[in-house]
């Protein structure tokens, strides 16, 4: 579920990106670079940072003993 969720965001954040590209009309080269940064950067610093459950205490001091 967790995965899910994170791509229905980045999902839902490349869309808007394009949407309001395409209604500013943006077709230089230059425009399609800051696309490509602007629609990409936020996800995969997004999925990057989003770390799965983090272990408890007594989880790491069970893994300790082992």
């Amino acid at each position: 579920m967790n995965t899910r969720i994170r791509l229905l965001i980045s999902l839902c954040w490349i869309a808007a990106v394009m949407l309001t590209f395409f209604v500013a009309d943006a077709s230089s080269l230059r425009s399609w670079l800051y696309l490509t940064t602007a629609a990409l950067v936020p996800p995969v610093v997004l999925n990057g940072l989003w770390h799965g459950p983090s272990q408890t205490i007594a989880e790491a001091m069970r893994e300790g003993r082992s």
